[in-house]
């Protein structure tokens, strides 16, 4: 068989197990809420992030680390603005000392209340990934975080059974890979999404000493992985024709080969999801006003686009410290 012939059958099978996945079972056996992110990304997650299962964020480069840890601490309130349990942070020892150590304040500002987080250091990656695995399982965190360093354990079986204790204990899981800048696209795991992240320059605000100081946390992000996107061209029923009229006739669903079946699609959330660039980089601003994400990719056509509302936290006495000093 040929190369070509050999990537076409792949594609096919993972499109197999991914409909097996998604509709293995009765509905009421997994019911999953999304966590919105910006339209961009959410048409091809089928409305956001789910919270049962396993999403891997990887620095572009070395030194986006702390953007990577920004981007996952968004989410993280996200999950956690959502159920009254705690966030666990889970941190191989190595990570910590290379990048450093949260700031407690920066947390509060960005949308994590300090009573609400457990913080877990473990010696290795291998303990780390154990204690991940068990608290997912357990089901009672609303979100797990882990960073890790050393990839070596961290395998397709490895990745396998943290998704399955996600989905046991329905919870979601988000996995730094601190180390694995410049691999995103050369990564195999189960993980349901993976997301690269690569610093960006945030807006300044004038200060009245005259010196600018930094705005709101901002970083560029590509979706890499999306086990739930689809794999050919979309046309959306209510979306715009050719000649300006919406289409209200479902198109085609295709059959496994990729070719259209004649049967008529259904209507439904899998039937939205749309193929993504993995290429595009898309522009992410973090509002410390009304604790959002802004895709900043629109901001020259007037497109508003937010997610994740969420209250507004004020780090007691030390808020504009907070929201300017980076983690180093």
């Amino acid at each position: 068989m040929s190369p070509v012939g050999r990537a076409e059958g792949m594609a096919r099978l993972r499109r197999v197990i991914a409909r097996i996945e998604a509709e293995s079972g009765p509905a009421s056996e997994r019911v999953v809420r999304r966590l919105p992110l910006v339209h961009a990304f959410d048409s091809a997650l089928g409305g956001g992030l789910a919270d049962d299962a396993l999403h891997e964020i990887a620095p572009a480069k070395p030194q986006d680390g702390a953007a990577a840890m920004g981007f996952a601490l968004a989410l993280a309130a996200g999950f956690l603005n959502r159920r009254p349990a705690s966030a666990l942070f889970i941190g191989e020892g190595f990570a910590a000392e290379e990048w450093g150590a949260l700031y407690g304040p920066g947390l509060v500002a960005h949308g994590l209340s300090l009573s609400r987080l457990v913080f877990v250091r473990a010696p290795d990656a291998a303990l780390a990934f154990w204690a991940i695995e068990e608290a997912l399982k357990c089901g009672a965190p609303a979100v797990v975080v882990g960073e890790i360093w050393s990839l070596k354990g961290y395998s397709l079986a490895a990745s396998r059974r943290l998704l399955l204790a996600a989905r046991k204990g329905k919870v979601p899981a988000l996995l730094i890979l601190a180390s694995a800048y410049g691999q995103a696209e050369r990564l195999s795991s189960a993980a349901e999404t993976r997301f690269e992240i690569a610093a960006a320059p945030s807006a300044r605000i004038p200060a009245a000493a005259g010196f600018d100081i930094p705005g709101p946390f901002a970083c560029g992000a590509r979706l890499i992985k999306s086990r739930l996107a689809r794999a050919g061209p979309f046309v959306d029923a209510d979306s715009p024709s050719k000649d300006g009229r919406s289409s209200k006739r479902p198109t085609d669903s295709p059959s496994e080969d990729g070719r259209p079946s004649g049967r008529p699609a259904v209507c439904d959330q899998r039937s939205r999801l749309q193929t993504h660039d993995v290429d595009r980089v898309i522009r992410l601003q973090w509002r410390s006003q009304d604790m959002t994400f802004k895709d900043m990719t629109f901001r020259d056509i007037g497109v508003d686009d937010q997610a994740i509302s969420l209250p507004l936290a004020a780090a007691s006495g030390d808020r504009s410290r907070a929201a300017a000093r980076p983690r180093r």
